[in-house]
């Protein structure tokens, strides 16, 4: 017998209305035997935490004995939680029931409340009766009385049955304090629907969603020019038409590059090689899993292949599952206009630095970092030269342009990218005029 099923556990939301009267506490010796446990093992059960709020729903004796071994200098590591969003409080305190029932020594009339309870938020007969150990017979008996049919019934197997839809709360299992608020927040932007299955997921679902909701109160601005830059809002083979070939020095651009986005490297690859100087390079960021078919595209409009380069990546991996690979680098293709013409030695790998992680994408779901944005600016283009850029996104190649004394043109087909990027652009120009 392992020590999950072996340990003591804990109770229900001592805030809970009416919880506490009807599911015991733990004894001193069962909470001292909990604590135990702790110490040998760490917390194997994950902590329950409610997203909208932030509180534990399920472990505060877990949480309690972590903290008290933590104070006197036990060594045990964070425990695990499992954030999730409820959709009232009925839905929260079905939970605690049954994740409780299971674990308590209860009496016959605390096991018919409990039941009451369960029957009240849209459990089954049968799915109560195996939950808590009892015939159909007796659970009938035990709530006929006391709770009406609920419209909602949810059956053993967690599916609606004829009385309705069940209401399964959303979760995400994480492993700190940290990925906890992560989570919350991510949860709480999220429609009540979708059951996103990471944290990584579910970050990437609501920066889609809220730059979705920002991009549909935008206008469209048709163009933008500031000091050393203009900014243009529309699709790339249009809003283009009027730049003069072969006129633009440098561009790094980061197309949009999950599957259903491929098609647009043909059009990027097109449009720099009209543009572009002879002889002069792109740096154009691509994915790894279609590298092979996004790099085809670029070429098949006139562009010539010079180099692969790769910016290694800190943090997290990313787990590739399909390909089986835990991916540490994003690749950056370096491309020219005809011929290549080199004029300067170029660094084909930058190390990131920082945590890296969907903290650094506040202001766009596929934001790059700064620092190698300005690296491959760097390794493309001179002092005083023209950086192209027509996927703009947030902005972050404007701002490394206009950072190394470069000017810039660019632009997105979004709206709300571009406002971003002119919002970026200013700020950076203004900290710039107050540094002198």
């Amino acid at each position: 017998m392992g020590p999950v099923d072996r340990r003591p556990e804990d109770g229900a939301d001592p805030c809970a209305p009416g919880l506490r009267d009807v599911l015991p506490g733990l004894s001193a010796e069962e909470f001292e035997a909990l604590k135990r446990d702790v110490a040998e093992h760490g917390v194997l059960v994950p902590v329950v935490v409610d997203a909208e709020s932030g509180a534990v729903v399920d472990g505060h004796h877990r949480v309690r004995a972590w903290e008290e071994l933590r104070a006197v200098g036990v060594r045990v590591p964070d425990y695990p939680r499992d954030v999730r969003r409820f959709a009232d409080e009925d839905e929260r305190q079905a939970f605690v029931l049954a994740a409780n029932l299971v674990r308590r020594h209860l009496t016959r009339a605390q096991r018919a409340e409990l039941m009451g309870r369960l029957r009240a938020a849209g459990w089954s007969l049968r799915r109560i009766g195996e939950t808590v150990g009892a015939s159909v017979a007796t659970v009938h008996e035990a709530v006929r009385n006391r709770t009406p049919v609920p419209e909602q019934v949810i059956g053993r197997d967690g599916r609606s049955h004829p009385g309705g839809r069940p209401r399964t709360s959303p979760s995400l299992l994480v492993a700190t304090r940290r990925d906890s608020e992560r989570a919350r927040a991510a949860l709480l932007a999220l429609p009540e629907d979708v059951r996103p299955q990471s944290l990584a997921r579910a970050e990437q679902r609501a920066r889609e969603i809220r730059y979705r909701e920002r991009s549909e109160a935008v206008a469209a601005a048709a163009r933008l020019a500031g000091p050393g830059c203009e900014l243009r809002t529309g699709d790339l083979r249009e809003v283009w038409a009027d730049i003069a070939s072969s006129s633009i020095d440098s561009a790094v651009v980061d197309p949009p590059y999950a599957e259903e986005h491929i098609p647009i490297f043909e059009d990027v690859g097109r449009l720099l090689a009209r543009v572009l100087a002879p002889g002069r390079l792109a740096a154009v960021y691509c994915g790894n899993m279609h590298l092979d078919e996004e790099l085809r595209l670029l070429l098949a409009g006139g562009l010539t292949y010079v180099w692969h380069g790769v910016n290694v990546l800190p943090g997290r991996h990313t787990r590739v599952r399909v390909r089986m690979v835990n991916g540490r680098h994003r690749s950056v293709v370096l491309l020219a206009a005809g011929a290549y013409r080199p004029r300067k030695w170029i660094h084909d790998t930058y190390v990131a630095q920082g945590r890296g992680g969907p903290e650094t994408r506040p202001l766009h779901p596929w934001q790059q970092a700064l620092g190698p944005v300005t690296h491959w600016v760097q390794m493309v283009s001179q002092p005083g030269e023209v950086v192209f850029d027509p996927c703009v996104g947030s902005g972050t190649t404007a701002v490394a342009a206009l950072a190394e004394a470069r000017r810039f043109v660019g632009g997105d087909i979004d709206p709300a990218c571009v406002a971003t990027a002119r919002e970026r652009i200013e700020a950076a120009l203004a900290s710039e005029a107050e540094a002198g």
